[in-house]
């Protein structure tokens, strides 16, 4: 089984795990309603997990990041230390983010997402 596939369904299955185990503790009996909407928060979360790693690897952040440490840079140092062309960072936050681990929670939590909105509207 592709990596990929095997990320996605981990990152599935704990919402589902844990959304079941919440609607059994939960105060009254335990129905197919309460469960689908605990289910629907949890995915919703991770969806929305998924689609800020996927504006951070975009890069709508490196400027701020890059701005941050040039601000730091020029106030720790004295006017005759600083120079802009010395000046160099290797600091972007669309770097750091894992590709793979981006499309794993979004698709995980798209999916769950989607079904537990179809299981709803079932009901």
């Amino acid at each position: 089984m592709n990596a990929q596939i095997r990320r996605i369904l981990v990152i599935s299955a704990f919402p589902v795990i844990i959304a079941l185990i919440i609607a059994l503790l939960s105060s009254g009996p335990f129905t197919l309603e309460k469960y689908v909407n605990t289910l629907f928060y949890f995915a919703l979360s991770i969806a929305l997990i998924g689609i800020a790693l996927y504006v951070v690897k975009g890069g709508f952040f490196d400027f701020f990041s890059y701005s941050f440490k040039k601000v730091a840079k020029a106030l720790t140092r004295t006017p005759e230390e600083y120079d802009e062309v010395s000046f160099k960072t290797n600091f972007h936050l669309s770097e750091r983010v894992n590709v793979s681990y981006m499309k794993s929670f979004l698709y995980s939590g798209l999916f769950l997402t989607f079904l537990s909105i179809a299981v709803a509207y079932v009901l």
